[in-house]
């Protein structure tokens, strides 16, 4: 186990709302050099991070020190999202083949293998749990339909909905392992999946995944490398999905949507959009703020995603909120920054 601390602070101010606030975008020193794209921020004291070579990160103390707790036999494997549960329980689980979910239940001491699926075609986009018990993951598409897959013991054992009960896919659809949230869960039993191109779908199902609709967005984009990357919910009605191109990643077209209806409909913003393509957009909790991130900067929204305004052209991948005054970014090169608001 190795612990770093951090070393400085790096500070991007604003005013929000009619008093003044300053938000804090502190730089983490980590033990790593890893590509970070899964992150799940418990609480203001315990965020884990995931990524490439096997890597899961941990603190307990706010960010004052990380521990890397990677997962010793995969130093190939590329974990893109993580679950945590608090300082001694998580879940990663990789992308590309063989698809791998991994446990832990004494803070990264030991890691338990629960999924493995070895389909050269399998490629895991994301998961989300909607409690401590029930969770759900997805692939992209393979023989005409996304795999979907749920547990409904904390993730120690996994099992695979019929493809007979999902809606059929094209050939190539699926969804961005780029920071774990393209899909979401709310509430005690519905989940959203935002998929790329080329129709840019959404799935909702409101019974853990048994039965599905789904329907196509705005945020179409020309090349498979672009569509909807992450989307939130405040809500059962009210979310706000983001994405764009990621090779084209200070182009602001169709790059963030926002639906009032539960994801029936979605429309596109045309002005105040985020800066660029974006691969994560969270609820700062207790709030109508935003926070949307990806290569290009990282942005906020004050008013319920209507309108965004840049903090910052240093890009990451991921975001997670532990409270309404503190979450972390996650990015390449084992970066990680802390986010606080401060009156």
């Amino acid at each position: 186990m190795k612990i770093f601390i951090n070393a400085f602070v790096l500070l991007v101010w604003a005013s929000i709302h009619s008093y003044a606030q300053q938000i804090k975008i502190i730089p983490q020193e980590t033990p790593s050099k890893a590509s970070l794209r899964g992150l799940s921020a418990f609480s203001e004291e315990v965020a884990w991070a995931s990524g490439t070579e096997g890597t899961v990160l941990k603190t307990v103390d706010g960010g004052a020190s990380w521990q890397d707790i990677s997962v010793p036999s995969e130093t190939k494997t590329d974990f893109r999202d993580i679950e945590a549960f608090g300082s001694d329980e998580a879940i990663v689980i990789s992308a590309g083949s063989p698809a791998k979910i991994y446990k832990t239940t004494d803070g990264g001491k030991n890691w338990k293998l629960t999924y493995l699926n070895e389909d050269e075609k399998i490629f895991f986009d994301a998961m989300d749990f909607w409690d401590a018990k029930n969770g759900i993951a997805f692939s992209d598409a393979m023989n005409g339909h996304l795999v979907i897959i749920t547990t409904k013991d904390g993730g120690n054992t996994w099992k695979e909905i019929d493809y007979k009960n999902l809606p059929a896919s094209p050939e190539g659809e699926g969804g961005f392992a780029a920071s774990g949230t393209c899909l979401t869960t709310f509430g005690k039993s519905t989940v959203w999946i935002g998929l790329g191109s080329p129709a840019s779908r959404v799935f909702k199902s409101e019974n853990k995944g048994k039965t599905w609709n789904v329907v196509e967005t705005p945020m179409k984009r020309p090349k498979p490398t672009g569509g909807i990357f992450s989307l939130a919910f405040s809500s059962q009605t009210y979310g706000v999905a983001v994405g764009g191109d990621y090779e084209d990643d200070t182009n602001m077209e169709q790059n963030a949507a926002i639906t009032t209806d539960g994801g029936t409909t979605w429309k596109v913003l045309e002005e105040n959009q985020p800066k660029g393509y974006r691969s994560v957009v969270v609820l700062v909790p207790n709030s109508d703020w935003w926070i949307s991130a990806g290569t290009s900067g990282v942005d906020i929204s004050k008013n319920n995603g209507v309108t965004w305004e840049l903090l910052t052209t240093d890009g990451y991948h991921s975001a997670s909120f532990g409270s309404s005054k503190t979450g972390w970014l996650s990015g390449s090169k084992g970066r990680i920054a802390k986010i606080t608001f401060e009156e």
